[in-house]
């Protein structure tokens, strides 16, 4: 479980706090009460109970964190991976990030930092490459001589979340690829981090 206390300073883009909705699906509703309990998002005009979210507006870390405690402890680790699943296709990105796949992933722990901010200021800075610490890392090795990427991932989010955004952000360049938990290490059960071993033909 993440330190909320550490992250009090930390905030995530809008546009990233809208895929727990997309992770749902039809079942909106169900998100936006949890966006809602957890403090973030307004009601909608309508008062049908849809959250609505700027994507340009920074939320506290700490509310989405408690908002994915209830996804898990609800809807279980699948939800959690589909919600992750949709963090590519919403997040800010470095430029040529989607350039191939060995790409996305040396820059994937940029792209990341991008989506945070630490009292306001967005975390990391593409132009400079420099990264403000205080939400861990998405760090990837290519595996000499294979089609596969090790992503090393030590990120205050739930385990079935940042595969989600792995896969996620895998298959969105290469629809066939695969990823596999390397079990050997798992913050689920209480270890520092997890590892993701993708692999595409």
């Amino acid at each position: 479980m993440a330190n909320y206390e550490e992250l009090k300073d930390i905030q995530i883009i809008g546009a990233c706090v809208q895929s727990i909705l997309d992770g749902f699906g039809h079942f909106t509703l169900l998100a936006s009460k949890i966006l809602l309990e957890s403090g973030l998002g307004t009601v909608d005009k309508e008062g049908v109970g849809v959250a609505q979210l700027e994507p340009n507006t920074w939320y506290p870390l700490a509310k989405f964190l408690t908002a994915f405690e209830r996804v898990g402890a609800e809807f279980g680790d699948y939800t959690l991976r589909q919600v992750g699943i949709q963090i590519p296709k919403k997040a800010v990105v470095p430029p040529e990030f989607y350039k191939d796949i060995n790409t996305a992933f040396v820059t994937m722990d940029m792209g990341y930092h991008l989506n945070h901010a630490k009292g306001g200021a967005q975390m990391g800075n593409f132009q400079t490459m420099e990264m403000l610490e205080g939400i861990g890392h998405f760090a990837a090795e290519q595996v000499p001589n294979k089609k596969q990427i090790i992503v090393r991932v030590d990120t205050p989010y739930p385990c079935a979340f940042d595969e989600g955004i792995t896969i996620g952000l895998a298959q969105h360049i290469l629809p066939t690829a695969t990823l596999v938990h390397d079990r050997a290490t798992c913050r689920k059960r209480g270890d520092k981090g997890c590892n993701y071993i993708v692999s595409w033909k």
